[in-house]
């Protein structure tokens, strides 16, 4: 099912000109109409460009805009890639929840053809798209998720969902090696597009830190392990990312709080003595 499903997103018609389109509108926006730095771009690079063709890529990133995907991968791959895509399938996959992204038959094209798949939310972590995703990075491509889930109003940092840890369990089982986990941490993206708007702002800065590429080995082989609590496993694959995750928000600039500030009560009835 995996294989065939991604092999039919690959081949829908329209592949090359939305994948191209949607990254030339992004690379405009946060590059030309913005000002986008990156740290350790070679890094980044390496992993996307040098790594044996069966050792897939997992990059991790907080999540602060709606436009954090396509934005940021798009910013930081090169262009041709997009619209070759077709026929080198090196373009990233994603997930996004099917009531925002697959909500009805328009969307569900369009995202399909930007080889984004759907997930529900609330389903857990046994869902079968999941499955498919880790089954993505086993056969070598590149996976780009956001494991905190949603969208951080408060700029900071969030929790991560222990679900990220499964699937590279699940990579792992299906390709026999662990995939690179690369993380990296934005800012500015909340500026660019703040939560809820539809208009995007021009000059403003996008920050992006590329980190060191993970070693989990020392958990991922208790993955699937007879004896072994998978949850936990799956737990501290995730804490170990949220740790590497803290250390780039820590050398980078601060993401904005997008919360609307409480009303000041202070005032309302005040005096009861009237």
């Amino acid at each position: 099912m995996a294989s065939f499903l991604l092999t039919s997103c690959t081949l829908l018609p329209g592949r090359s000109i939305t994948l191209g389109l949607v990254s030339g509108f992004a690379k405009l926006t946060l590059t030309l109409l913005n000002k986008f730095e990156v740290v350790n771009y070679e890094q980044f690079r390496q992993a996307l460009d040098h790594r044996p063709r069966d050792t897939g890529l997992i990059t991790i990133a907080n999540h602060v805009s709606m436009f954090d995907d396509p934005g940021i991968p798009s910013a930081l791959t090169p262009w041709a890639r997009f619209w070759l895509d077709p026929w080198e399938d090196r373009v990233r996959w994603t997930l996004c929840a099917r009531e925002v992204c697959f909500k009805n038959e328009f969307l569900r094209q369009f995202f399909a053809a930007g080889k984004t798949l759907p997930v529900l939310r609330g389903e857990g972590v046994q869902q079968p798209i999941l499955r498919v995703v880790a089954w993505a990075a086993a056969r070598g491509d590149w996976v780009h998720l956001f494991p905190e889930g949603k969208i951080q109003l408060d700029g900071k940092l969030g929790a991560f969902r222990w679900g990220v840890g499964k699937m590279v369990c699940d990579a792992r089982l299906a390709g026999g090696k662990d995939p690179i986990i690369l993380p990296m941490y934005h800012s500015g993206m909340s500026r660019v597009l703040p939560f809820k708007a539809f208009i995007f702002r021009v000059g403003h800065t996008i920050s992006v830190r590329i980190g060191e590429p993970l070693d989990l080995s020392d958990i991922t082989c208790d993955c699937n392990k007879p004896g072994k609590d998978q949850q936990r496993v799956w737990e501290a694959i995730a804490l170990r990312m949220h740790a590497a995750m803290k250390e780039l928000e820590d050398q980078s600039p601060p993401n904005i709080s997008q919360r609307k500030p409480a009303k000041d009560q202070s005032s309302v009835g005040s005096d009861q003595s009237s």
